[in-house]
């Protein structure tokens, strides 16, 4: 790692180690500014590794691997993970409270449906069932919203087309669901 992240480091300069991971133009110093922020504690770099680890360029991919193996840096993750953890628990109890008052309280997900599953084989404009929905809706998930998720085609690239959609769903959870909490 270059001294001068060792040095923001040091100093727990996360505005200037944020800074550099997200807009420097060299993809090494991004990489180590997510590294340094995450020897701080900040989730935010863990992101940043993950994704660069899903990068076209190998090249980038191999030096987030290399950071993300590094034993400190899966300290720092396991560390992360349980003061997530921890914080998790925190707001189920504060949850389990609410609920108690009578208060609301909410848990979301989502579903990806294929287009085959949403258009059906009937009739243009005739209305049909999804199953998958009338699922969850049965099970007190409400559809808040969907993104329409858009592949290639086959033939050629140049044209996108919808492949189907992902819901956003929410159920509001009561006294009779607050043994949820204790799934989550």
């Amino acid at each position: 790692m270059p001294s001068q992240i060792d040095e923001l480091i040091r100093m727990r300069d996360l505005e200037t180690l944020f800074d550099l991971m997200e807009n420097d133009e060299d993809w090494m110093t991004q990489l180590d500014a997510a590294e340094g922020l995450v020897r701080l504690g900040e989730r935010g770099g863990l992101d940043f590794l993950y994704s660069a680890e899903q990068s076209d360029a190998r090249e980038v991919r191999d030096y987030a691997r290399e950071i993300l193996d590094d034993a400190e840096i899966k300290r720092k993750i396991e560390d992360l993970q349980a003061e997530e953890k921890r914080k998790r628990a925190e707001k189920i109890v504060g949850a389990r409270g609410r609920i108690q008052k009578g208060r609301k309280v909410y848990i979301y997900k989502s579903l990806f449906l294929p287009l085959s599953e949403m258009l059906g084989d009937s009739a243009d404009g005739e209305p049909v069932d999804i199953p998958a929905l009338d699922d969850v809706g049965l099970e007190g998930w409400e559809v808040i919203n969907f993104i329409p998720k858009r592949g290639g085609l086959l033939v050629t690239n140049a044209d996108a087309h919808f492949t189907g959609a992902y819901f956003i769903l929410r159920k509001e959870l009561t006294a009779d669901d607050i043994t949820d909490l204790d799934a989550m």
